[in-house]
């Protein structure tokens, strides 16, 4: 099975990225909303066309409804139909949507005055052909707006139940990470600016059960590998009350020249 095709099963519904998700959401410590802060970082101004690639089961969108302004014409669009009907169930009319490879997009050259790219440009393979892609859809000092983590992120957790060598969840940390988005995106963006989340950079997790189905969301893990995690995580919370999982997001802002 290629690369492409596992992330399609990986992603043929939104319920394996919820199980990741609500590792973070249950014991993130930061003194901010995460998708508020996420959307607070757009600022596209009052009237905008705003294409995002990658967009997963819309949650972003849907927790900060209430914040989009009227003027901003949204097109979501994902490479798995899975996501792009979870996207649609949550946003409903708010939004136009399109099944769509960002490393070929099916839009005319400077459509958008904003294009998102959260925690999926990792995945990509071909990211120069896709950051050509993003800048050719955008129009002249159009925004790109972005999230990245960085090599320590979930590192506990990796380091005691690891992927395999060749799957993807092992080459993300080779991709699109906070030491390497500056370079990545000079060739077609210009004022690059990268921030952390605010607050602590790690989840303190009290629930053994948590991490496991975190990982178990992989979709290549076999029970037995989780024993070193088990037995980690066990002891911790017992001596401690938890369970250290490091962590490494930003959110990254850029212009098309």
């Amino acid at each position: 099975m290629s690369e492409s095709e596992r992330l399609r099963e990986q992603y043929a519904t939104n319920a394996n990225l919820r199980a990741r998700i609500a590792l973070h959401d249950k014991y993130s410590r930061t003194p901010v909303h995460y998708s508020h802060w996420i959307f607070d970082g757009y600022a596209f101004g009052d009237d905008a066309d705003v294409l995002e690639v990658g967009c997963g089961d819309g949650n972003i969108w849907l927790e900060n409804l209430d914040r989009i302004p009227p003027g901003w014409r949204l097109t979501l669009t994902d490479f798995s139909p899975g996501m792009v009907d979870a996207a649609r169930a949550a946003v409903g009319d708010r939004a136009e949507y399109a099944v769509a490879d960002v490393q070929d997009l099916p839009f005319p050259d400077e459509s958008f005055d904003a294009v998102i790219a959260n925690h999926m440009l990792f995945h990509v393979e071909n990211r120069p052909r896709a950051l050509a892609e993003i800048a050719r859809v955008l129009r002249p000092a159009g925004a790109f707006r972005s999230t990245v983590i960085g090599p320590d992120h979930i590192r506990e957790i990796r380091e005691l139940a690891p992927p395999p060598p060749d799957s993807q969840w092992a080459k993300t940390r080779e991709r699109f990470t906070l030491e390497t988005v500056e370079d990545e995106l000079a060739p077609f963006f210009v004022d690059v600016e990268i921030e952390m989340v605010p607050g602590p950079q790690a989840l303190e997790v009290t629930e053994l059960e948590d991490l496991l189905e975190f990982v178990r969301s992989r979709g290549d893990v076999i029970e037995e590998e989780l024993e070193p995690l088990r037995q980690a995580a066990t002891r911790d919370i017992a001596r401690q009350g938890f369970f250290r999982v490091s962590r490494a997001t930003a959110r990254v802002r850029a212009d098309k020249p």
